[in-house]
Parts: structure tokens; sequence; C-alpha cells
């Protein structure tokens, strides 16, 4: 935010002698404090966060380290020790505090020459979905045409909402099952 601030500053005209005046922006020129609405961290394992003997979560924190008594239902089964911990997010949501452990384990019964055809998937925004095999073959499907559609949603809940009228409240309720229909459908 203060590089983008320093980017634009504020430029003003004197009305009197008509001489254009220039202001570096920093974060004082903010009305309100930023805020994030849900806010996360990654945590690096045996640095920020660790899973002591004793069965606490030992989690790095920027008052110091704290420890807590984790919640979990059948976690006991990745304790054995075949299993290899990595990365943590840590996210509120609702307000209470969530986090993600990431877990890997090595597959001994896995018999790579078996295997005859590998595909990997890859979501992103542009493209919706873009897909490579080990053959070379590259498949990309277009968001654009869905990026439209929710376009055009937004842009009629938008109108809707500005009109504030009986009917037009009772055209949002109809909108948002059909719009919610249709994004599930993608």
């Amino acid at each position: 935010v203060k590089t983008q601030m320093a980017r634009r500053p504020y430029k003003y005209q004197e009305p009197n002698t008509g001489e254009w005046y220039r202001e570096v922006r920093d974060l004082n020129w903010l009305h309100k404090p930023i805020s994030f609405n849900r806010p996360q961290v990654d945590l690096q394992r045996n640095r920020d966060w660790s899973y002591l003997s004793s069965g606490q979560l030992s989690i790095n924190t920027l008052d110091g380290r704290i420890k807590v008594d984790p919640i979990y239902h059948g976690f006991n089964q990745y304790l054995n020790g075949t299993w290899k911990f990595g990365l943590a997010k840590l996210l509120k949501s609702s307000g209470k505090w969530y986090l993600h452990i990431s877990a890997t384990k090595e597959v001994t019964d896995f018999d790579k020459q078996t295997v005859k055809h590998v595909v990997g998937i890859d979501r992103g925004l542009r493209f919706l979905v873009t897909s490579y095999d080990e053959q070379g073959k590259t498949v990309f499907f277009d968001g654009q045409a869905i990026m439209r559609k929710r376009a055009k949603y937004q842009k009629l809940r938008a109108t809707l909402q500005a009109k504030g009228t009986k009917s037009a409240k009772r055209r949002l309720k109809k909108l948002s099952g059909r719009e919610n229909r249709w994004i599930s459908d993608v």
C-alpha cells in the first residue's frame, strides 16, 4: 500500500495562480486502517510450528511461542511415524481459528511401471483449467465465457440493488438462487 500510494502522488492546481502542486502520499493519508477480512498465515514446520511429545502444538506468534491443546478427531493415525508433516496454514473463519497441516506418506506398494497415463491439472483464474500429460498434450479450458456471465450477473445485481424497490428485491432473491446453481455447475 505504501508503494502504491507513493507512485500516485496527490496533485492539485492552485485556483488563483493556476500552478500545479504535487504531494507524496504516505500511510497517514488513509481514512481508516488497513484490515484483512480473513487473516491467515503460512507456518513452516520446526520453525514456526511444531508438534510436542506432550500432544500440544507449539505455534510461533508475534508475542512469542504459545502452546495449545489441539481439538482433533482421528489425528492420532498420523502420529505413527510413517507420515511426514510440512507446511501449516493458520486461518480464522467464522470467529474460530483453524490450523491446516499438510502431511505426506511414502507408499511402498505403488509400482511406477504399472502407470500408463499421467495427467497434471492446474486450476487458474484466466483459464479455468489447464491440463498436461506425459505425451505433451495440453488443453486449456478458457474462462472468458464464465467471466462474462459473472460480470453480467454482477451488473444486474448492482442495478437491482441501486433500485431498491420491492420488485427489485424479489428479483434479487430469484437471481441469487439461479446464480448459485450456475456457479456450482461450473
